[in-house]
């Protein structure tokens, strides 16, 4: 405040509820403004945004042109955007957050790699006399590889294909807090098509050693070859 002190004196005349004001969550009060305009040290006269409704969502882009074109070149020229584009550029304000996410993505997915790599060639020898057996009934060594490669497939797309069903339910409840945020189409393949290629890296090796696995040795106890 203009006075020196932090505190601001208000009285509530009233509450009001999400409904109300048509959002996902109300979590801000609504102010006097002369009352602020006048107390506040510095700004004064000065907004931060206006919100502005249209009557069709096609004269979005029309009527936001309109306003920056009716203030160019002024000491307060505007940027009329959409609520979705003001949340990213308010997300993009605190770095740069893309990079930072795929950062995280990237040594997530490296790691997992290591790890289901790692789950899946223990599991292959531990079932290395259930392998022996199978090629002792007549499977060559190219169907061994296609069916623990095949295994891997159905493993690792069950699992992403929950998480993206587990991700569309909750993602209404997600979206009350994070505006614009929704769950396209292409999402949804690019997280399956993730899950097939991590299944695929992942079951190659073991895949590989299963095809190379001879059947004496291994009924005899020694492992793969």
């Amino acid at each position: 405040m203009k006075n020196g002190s932090t505190n601001w004196a208000f009285d509530v005349v009233g509450t009001f509820t999400d409904s109300d004001v048509g959002v996902g969550r109300a979590r801000f009060v609504l102010i006097s403004f002369p009352y602020f305009d006048e107390a506040r040290a510095a700004g004064k006269g000065t907004v931060n945004h206006f919100n502005v409704a249209v009557s069709d969502p096609k004269l979005a882009v029309t009527v936001s042109d309109a306003i920056d074109r009716r203030f160019a070149n002024s000491s307060h020229e505007t940027k009329t955007e959409s609520l979705r584009e003001l949340a990213q550029a308010n997300v993009q304000s605190i770095g740069d957050f893309d990079f930072l996410l795929r950062a995280v993505v990237g040594a997530v997915l490296v790691a997992l790699l290591f790890a289901t790599t790692t789950m899946m060639i223990q599991s292959t020898r531990e079932r290395t006399p259930e392998l022996a057996v199978v090629k002792t009934l007549g499977f060559t060594d190219r169907a061994v590889f296609l069916l623990i490669l095949a295994e891997a497939l159905v493993i690792f797309l069950g699992g992403a294909a929950l998480g993206l069903a587990l991700a569309t339910l909750t993602l209404p409840l997600a979206a009350k807090f994070v505006l614009g945020l929704s769950m396209p189409g292409v999402v949804v393949v690019i997280g399956l098509v993730s899950g097939a290629l991590v299944a695929l890296v992942s079951a190659a090796v073991p895949a590989a050693l299963a095809a190379r696995l001879r059947v004496a040795t291994a009924l005899a106890g020694h492992g793969a070859a």
